[in-house]
């Protein structure tokens, strides 16, 4: 890679360098949705997915070849939550029960899961997770599990960028873009919430 590739930075790369339609946007990553395993859904289906990536940065979806949501791939839920194929540059989203039995969780699981208002309930030989809803869910998903594969996309994909012996812990790094992103999206909802109430307060005012 040139020196120049090097010293730019990312946002300049991914718009001069992304996909784009006839009508100049960016092109998105093409979006697979498959059966889901039996009982289960997909906590970020396809169209709220498509609505949610006209929010991401292009510097994040630069080079993402697609996204496929699969059924999960073991009996055991998280096993894994997602996925990310360096070789493809895709990420892959697997479905989800409403209701998770679990054998174990982890600390940091456990704490994104109360975050988002999910109850966990430890008994003897399970544990049993449980969602107010669906869209609770999805919101959980988005930051915890989606926004952590995008970062080992940007990583991947802005690679040459980095110093040779540029040694660093890849899960750790996954996991600061995805409070990124996180961060960006309730900053965003918090606008929009301003703003309708806003105009709920000022926008029919009459005689």
């Amino acid at each position: 890679m040139s020196r120049s590739y090097r010293t730019q930075k990312e946002s300049v790369i991914a718009r001069r360098n992304i996909r784009r339609d006839s009508d100049d946007a960016p092109v998105l990553p093409r979006l697979i949705q498959r059966k889901p395993h039996q009982g289960d859904v997909h906590p970020l289906a396809k169209k709220a997915l498509t609505r949610l990536l006209t929010r991401i940065p292009q510097t994040y979806l630069y080079g993402l070849s697609r996204i496929e949501l699969r059924a999960r791939s073991s009996k055991e839920i998280g096993q894994p939550f997602g996925l990310y194929l360096p070789d493809e540059k895709a990420i892959l989203l697997y479905s989800l029960p409403t209701k998770w039995e679990l054998e174990f969780i982890g600390p940091s699981l456990a704490m994104s899961i109360r975050r988002y208002y999910g109850s966990i309930v430890e008994g003897d030989d399970q544990i049993q997770v449980r969602w107010p809803n669906k869209d609770v869910m999805s919101l959980w998903f988005y930051c915890y599990v989606f926004t952590h594969e995008l970062g080992h996309h940007y990583r991947h994909q802005y690679r040459y960028k980095r110093k040779s012996g540029d040694m660093v812990d890849e899960e750790l790094v996954a996991d600061l873009h995805a409070k990124r992103l996180t961060d960006e999206l309730f900053k965003d909802f918090k606008k929009r919430k301003a703003q309708q109430d806003a105009g709920g307060c000022c926008g029919d005012h009459r005689d």
